[in-house]
C-alpha cells in the first residue's frame, strides 16, 4: 500500500481481529487520544463503527487493507496521522509494508495483538521492523486500559535504537514467558481446586448423611431404654414367667435322652452321593488318558486360584494345594 493512498485522517486503527477488543474500546482510546478522526481496518468493524458513532467520534472503517486502499482517495498527498493503532495478526506477511506506510504517515503508532497472535514473540519482531524507520517504544506511557499488551511507539531517529529494543524487548518476551506458565500454573491450581470442592461437597453430604444416620441410631436407643422401662414389658415379663422354665426343662432333656444314632455326623452313614461316586471313580489309567488329552489342547489357559486362609492348620491346607497339583490339567 503505498503512502498516497492514505487521506487527511489523525487517527488511523488497522486491525485484523476488531471482534477482540472490548466493548468500551472507542471511549477508552478517546480518552487516551483526545483529537482526530479515526480509520479502522478489521475483519467486522461495525462493532467499532457503532461505538464511535455513540460517543459522536467520527470513524471510516474497512474490512481489510485492501478494502481501505479502495475507499481512500488517491491524491498523491501523503496524509498525516496523530496516531496509528494497529491490531497486527499472527502472520507476519505484510509486517514491512504496513509498517513502512504507517512509519510515514502517523505521529505515534499503537500496537495492540490481534486474536490468535502471540504477545511474545510477535510483539519483539514488530518492534524491530518499525526501529528500522527510526521508531521506538514509549514504555512510559501506560496502555494497559486499552490492551494489557498494547505498546505506544514514537518516532526517535537519533536514540540508540538496536540497545533499547534488545534489552527492553528481551526483557519483555521473558516476562511474557513467566506470565505463560503462571497462567498455566493457574489454571492447573483452578482445575485441582474444583476437584477439590467436588470431593469436599460428596464428604459434606456423606457427613450430613452420617449425623443423620447416627440422629435415627439416638432415637432408636432412646426408644429401646424407654420400651425396657415401661410397665407394659415388666407386666409381660412375669405373665410369660411361668412358660419359660417348662420350656428350659424340655429343650435340656431332648438333648440328653435324644437317640445316639441321631448325634452321629451324616457323613458317617452312606448317601446316594457317595455310591454314585464310587461307581463313577476314575482309575490311573483314565487319568493318563485325560492328562495326555489336556496336553494335546491348542491352548492352554493359566488357572490361578486365590484361596484366603487363617490360623488353617498345616495338614489341611496341603491336602488343599495336593487337591489341585494333582489335577489332570496342568496348567495351574
Amino acid at each position: 500500500m503505498p503512502a498516497s493512498s492514505f487521506n487527511q485522517y489523525n487517527v488511523s486503527v488497522l486491525s485484523s481481529a476488531i471482534h477482540s477488543v472490548r466493548s468500551d474500546f472507542a471511549h477508552v482510546v478517546s480518552r487516551k487520544f483526545h483529537g482526530g478522526r479515526f480509520l479502522i481496518i478489521g475483519d467486522d468493524p461495525k462493532e467499532l463503527e457503532q461505538q464511535f458513532r455513540e460517543i459522536g467520534r467520527e470513524a471510516v472503517l474497512a474490512a481489510s487493507p485492501g478494502e481501505l486502499t479502495a475507499k481512500l482517495p488517491r491524491d498523491g498527498g501523503a496524509a498525516h496521522f496523530e496516531i496509528a493503532i494497529w491490531f497486527y495478526p499472527p502472520e507476519k506477511s505484510h509486517d514491512d509494508w504496513i509498517c513502512e506506510d504507517l512509519s510515514r504517515c502517523a505521529s505515534g503508532i499503537v500496537l495492540v495483538p490481534g486474536v490468535g497472535a502471540s504477545l511474545a514473540s510477535r510483539r519483539p519482531q514488530l518492534v524491530e521492523c518499525f526501529g528500522r524507520f527510526g521508531w521506538l517504544p514509549d514504555y512510559c506511557r501506560d496502555l494497559s486500559e486499552v490492551h494489557p499488551g498494547a505498546l505506544l511507539l514514537r518516532h526517535q531517529p537519533n536514540a540508540n535504537s538496536e540497545l533499547l529494543i534488545s534489552e527492553a524487548e528481551t526483557a519483555f518476551a521473558r516476562f511474557n514467558a513467566r506470565l505463560g506458565g503462571v497462567e498455566r500454573t493457574l489454571r492447573t491450581r483452578a482445575s485441582e481446586l474444583k476437584a477439590a470442592d467436588r470431593h469436599i461437597a460428596a464428604l459434606e453430604e456423606k457427613l450430613l448423611k452420617l449425623k443423620q444416620y447416627r440422629s435415627e441410631l439416638k432415637l432408636l436407643k432412646e426408644q429401646r431404654q424407654a420400651l425396657r422401662r415401661s410397665p407394659e414389658r415388666r407386666i409381660g415379663q412375669v405373665l410369660l414367667a411361668p412358660y419359660r422354665i417348662p420350656e428350659k426343662l424340655v429343650k435340656a432333656a431332648w438333648i440328653k435322652l435324644r437317640p445316639a444314632s441321631a448325634k452321629r455326623p451324616r457323613s458317617a452313614d452312606p448317601s446316594e452321593y457317595h455310591e454314585w461316586l464310587q461307581r463313577h471313580l476314575a482309575t490311573s489309567d483314565d487319568l493318563d488318558r485325560m492328562r495326555a488329552e489336556t496336553r494335546g489342547f491348542a491352548t492352554h489357559p493359566l488357572v490361578s486360584i486365590i484361596t484366603p486362609v487363617f490360623n488353617t492348620p498345616v495338614p489341611w491346607l496341603t491336602e488343599c494345594v495336593d487337591s489341585v497339583l494333582t489335577q489332570v490339567y496342568e496348567k495351574w
